[in-house]
C-alpha cells in the first residue's frame, strides 16, 4: 500500500515545481494559492514519493489539481488520495462538488478510466479563444445599448446573476457563492440592467492579468438574447482591457456553444487550446444514487459494461 504523507518537503524542488513538471499532470493552478494552502489548508495537500495532489475551495466548488511521475502511480494513487483530500473537506465546502480543468489530452484514455472508478462525470468540452490585438475603437458608453446600462454589480444581486447563469447555460452547479468569489477576484464586474424595469439581463467578469486581458464571465439571461447585448458587452470590456495597458485577451467557451463562438471570431478572436471540466459530488445522497446506478449496471448487463 502506498504511503501517503502530508505536506512534507517535496525531494524534487518546492511543491509548485514538482507540480508543473510532473510527467502526468493536471496542475492549473497559480503558486500564490499554492503557498496559500500551505499556510492555511496543509490538510487539503498530500504528497507520495510519486505523486501530489491538492484541492482548492472556490465558492461553493473545490478545484482538483495533481501531478504523477507516471500512469502507473496514477492507476495506483489517484483513488487514495482524493478520499484523503475529500475527507477534509469542511462540510460548508464543495457544496455542489469536486472538479477537475482538465488539459492533459494525451492521457486522457488513462485518466478518464481512473476519473470513473472515482465517480466523476464528464461536464462539458471547452475551447480557449485568443484575440492577438485589442481593437483601437472610440471608447464606449456604459449605456452599451439604448435602454442597458452596464454599472458595477452589487454583493445582494450575486443570486440573481448565479440564476442567469443557470438560464443561460444549463447549469445548476454555479451558484451566488461562486459569483461572490469571482467578484472578489475579477478585476472589474458588471452587471447589464435593463434601464425601465431594474431588471438585470446580464452580466460580464473581467481579470487584468500582465498584458492579457481576461473575460472570465459573460452571459445573457436568454429572453434578452439576440438583440445584440452579448456583443455590446464584450466590446465595452474590449475597449476596458486597453485602457488598464493589456494588449490583447482572451476568454473560455464551451464548445458546443456555436452562437457564442460566432460572435467571438466576428470580434477576431481565433481558437487555442482546448479541455474538460469533469465533476464529483459531495453529496452523500447523490454518490450513494450513483453507486447503486453502476451497480444494477453490472447486474443488467451480468458483469459487463
Amino acid at each position: 500500500m502506498t504511503q501517503m504523507r502530508r505536506l512534507d518537503v517535496p525531494k524534487k524542488g518546492d511543491l509548485f515545481e514538482r507540480g508543473r513538471a510532473s510527467p502526468v499532470r493536471c496542475f492549473d493552478v497559480e503558486r500564490e494559492e499554492v503557498d496559500s494552502l500551505q499556510r492555511e489548508r496543509s490538510e487539503l495537500i498530500v504528497t507520495s514519493e510519486t505523486a501530489l495532489m491538492l484541492l482548492s475551495p472556490k465558492g461553493s466548488r473545490a478545484w482538483l489539481c495533481y501531478g504523477f511521475d507516471s500512469i502507473e502511480a496514477l492507476r495506483r494513487e489517484f483513488h487514495p488520495m482524493l478520499d484523503s483530500l475529500a475527507g477534509s473537506l469542511k462540510a460548508d465546502e464543495a457544496t455542489t462538488g469536486i472538479f477537475l480543468w482538465y488539459t492533459d489530452q494525451p492521457n486522457r484514455p488513462y485518466i478518464e478510466q481512473v476519473l470513473s472508478e472515482c465517480f466523476f462525470a464528464l461536464q462539458y468540452e471547452w475551447m480557449e479563444m485568443d484575440l492577438a490585438a485589442l481593437p483601437e475603437e472610440p471608447a464606449p458608453s456604459d449605456q452599451v445599448e439604448p435602454g442597458f446600462i452596464l454599472r458595477p454589480v452589487a454583493p445582494s444581486e450575486y443570486e440573481s446573476i448565479a440564476v442567469i447563469d443557470v438560464a443561460a447555460f444549463a447549469d445548476d452547479t454555479w451558484q451566488a457563492a461562486d459569483f461572490a468569489e469571482t467578484a472578489r477576484r475579477a478585476s472589474e464586474m458588471r452587471v447589464l440592467e435593463e434601464r425601465n424595469s431594474g431588471r438585470i439581463a446580464g452580466y460580464v467578469g473581467l481579470v487584468a492579468e500582465g498584458g492579457t486581458g481576461k473575460v472570465a464571465f459573460l452571459a445573457v439571461q436568454p429572453e434578452f438574447q439576440r438583440r445584440g447585448l452579448g456583443e455590446a458587452m464584450l466590446r465595452w470590456s474590449l475597449h476596458w482591457f486597453r485602457r488598464q495597458g493589456m494588449r490583447r485577451a482572451k476568454l473560455i467557451v464551451r464548445v458546443d456553444n456555436a452562437a457564442a463562438i460566432a460572435l467571438y471570431r466576428k470580434l477576431g478572436f481565433v481558437p487555442g487550446r482546448r479541455g474538460l471540466v469533469y465533476r464529483r459530488p459531495t453529496s452523500k445522497q447523490e454518490l450513494d444514487e450513483m453507486a447503486a446506478k453502476r451497480k444494477g449496471t453490472y447486474i443488467k448487463f451480468g458483469g459487463w459494461r
